[in-house]
């Protein structure tokens, strides 16, 4: 859920599709979730926790997150410290943003329209400024000497 919220899978991408043949296709994004749940251990911690997820999105966003610490857990791209700390250095995190990179196109192509600023209405102000003359006379001669050059 937290991926689809990020924008790295597409909200159909949560769901199963059936392909021409009426047979359940599985999108690319999900077995790509699932090969995040299995390097983050998923199963073997009961779920994720949200630093290992954010050093591994970064990675994905081509961000190195994490400092290079030695890791005695190893796995298909980083590490676990003894205290379960996620750790990747900067040629596993190319690796990731490789091998990723489907996670990254989506979440780079996310239509941020929806958050993005829309035109106010234009709203009754009852405040209108007003330039004092010795200002318009100063602006007029400044306008009149950047003409003449």
């Amino acid at each position: 859920m937290l991926l689809i919220k990020l924008a790295f899978i597409k909200q159909t991408t949560a769901v199963e599709k059936e392909d021409a043949q009426g047979q359940i296709k599985e999108d690319e994004s999900a077995g790509l979730v699932l090969k995040i749940w299995q390097e983050l251990e998923g199963e073997k911690n009961n779920g994720i926790t949200s630093d290992n997820l954010r050093i591994f999105s970064g990675a994905i966003m081509k961000i190195l997150l994490s400092p290079e610490i030695e890791t005695k857990n190893k796995t298909t791209y980083g590490g676990f410290t003894e205290e379960g700390s996620y750790s990747i250095n900067q040629a596993q995190a190319k690796k990731i943003h490789k091998d990723f990179n489907l996670l990254y196109i989506n979440r780079k192509s996310y239509n941020t329209s929806s958050t993005s600023s829309k035109p106010q209405e234009e709203a009754d102000c009852s405040f209108k400024p007003v330039i004092c003359e010795k200002s318009a006379i100063l602006a007029g001669n400044l306008r009149e000497k950047i003409a003449s050059n």
